[in-house]
């Protein structure tokens, strides 16, 4: 296979076959507490960004160059992960509100929770095991590149549905929907359309 294209299958199959919200509802909490304000949801998108890909590329060289050759990968991976996320929140933190502070005070209890969102574990745990949060039997390690291209991929696909799911949320705000489906009610439903329109996708690649 054409190493481009294996790099777009994994970036493409990251982001809207396997997506970390809609397909396998993973980082849900962010999803529904900023997704009622788009200028929220984008500042949010780009935190994830930044964070996933920076999270899973240094998860990575932990993993294979610290602690698979000391024997002790499968039993610290998780604190040594969080430390790595929670490090570069904390970073993320500080210029955010350095440089907009409206944003920042948006974001609110959100932006700290990225160290607990279980999408950004998810995927740094997924660049150095393929496969492990799905169930798929997949016996092979990713490279550093393939695992920055995947997280990517996961980055992505969930900043674009983050923002498109918070751009119809603010529609819906003005649009005549009975008074007890508002708010949190018709979030859900959307959401679920959503996601069975991403279902369309399921199968769509064999990696």
């Amino acid at each position: 296979m054409n190493e481009a294209w294996r790099f777009f299958l994994i970036f493409f199959g990251a982001a809207i076959v396997s997506n970390i919200l809609l397909i396998r509802f993973i980082g849900l909490c962010p999803f529904f507490g900023v997704s009622s304000s788009l200028e929220t949801s984008i500042g949010m998108s780009l935190s994830v960004i930044f964070v996933m890909t920076m999270a899973s590329s240094v998860s990575w060289i932990a993993w294979n160059l610290v602690l698979e050759p000391l024997g002790v990968g499968e039993f610290l991976y998780i604190p040594a992960f969080i430390l790595i996320i929670a490090s570069l929140v904390q970073f993320v933190e500080m210029v955010i509100k350095k440089t907009s502070p409206p944003l920042y005070r948006a974001m609110g209890i959100y932006l700290p929770l990225i160290t607990t969102n279980c999408a950004v574990f998810a995927a740094a745990t997924e660049s150095v095991k393929p496969g492990f949060f799905t169930k798929l039997n997949i016996a092979y390690q990713y490279g550093f590149l393939e695992a920055v291209v995947y997280s990517v991929g996961i980055a992505v696909g969930f900043s674009l549905v983050l923002i498109f799911f918070a751009a119809i949320r603010e529609r819906l705000e003005d649009a005549p929907i009975p008074r007890f489906f508002r708010g949190v009610p018709i979030a859900f439903i959307t959401a679920a359309l959503f996601s069975l329109a991403f279902m369309g996708f399921a199968g769509m690649f064999n990696l």
